[in-house]
């Protein structure tokens, strides 16, 4: 399975402050707190957790169809200098990749890492919802993850 995410950073900075008192433990494990506060850029690691988070629900959503979120319980388990994590969310484990550009940061979870390789960006909009209301490629019927936010929008899928 497939999740993605996208923050556009500039107008996160604009309408969201994650410094209020209360957002970080409504959202964050005590694990993922210490990454803020270690970072050097702290707005940018907020935004990378959240869109790993955000990426994470969407791939347990088409495996395990349950309309909570919980952020709290999608647990970053390790990220390295390459921005590729390890995140459980109960008894599944997922791998993520970001990418983070001045602008905007990306995220784009599997529940194998070899599922890497297969992953095609859509420039398509052609998709329905299925029976779920989960996207689902027009054409080939096949699972999509579609992401939006600000200026960015991004459709991955499996083909």
């Amino acid at each position: 399975m497939i999740g993605n995410d996208v923050v556009d950073l500039v107008l996160a900075k604009k309408e969201s402050n994650w410094k209020r008192k209360g957002f970080l433990n409504k959202l964050f494990t005590s694990f993922e707190q210490e990454l803020i506060f270690n970072a050097t850029n702290q707005d940018e690691m907020v935004w990378m957790l959240w869109s790993i988070k955000e990426s994470v629900y969407k791939a347990y959503q088409r495996i395990y169809y349950n309309e909570g979120f919980y952020p709290i319980k999608i647990e970053v388990i390790q990220i390295n200098s390459k921005n590729e994590s390890i995140i459980k969310l109960f008894d599944s484990v997922f791998y993520g990749k970001t990418t983070i550009d001045k602008d905007f940061i990306k995220t784009i979870v599997v529940l194998n890492k070899s599922d890497f390789n297969q992953i095609q960006y859509l420039n398509t909009s052609n998709y329905i919802k299925n029976e779920k209301g989960l996207p689902i490629e027009l054409h080939s019927k096949k699972p999509i993850s579609i992401s939006h936010h600000g200026r960015i929008r991004e459709i991955v899928g499996f083909f």
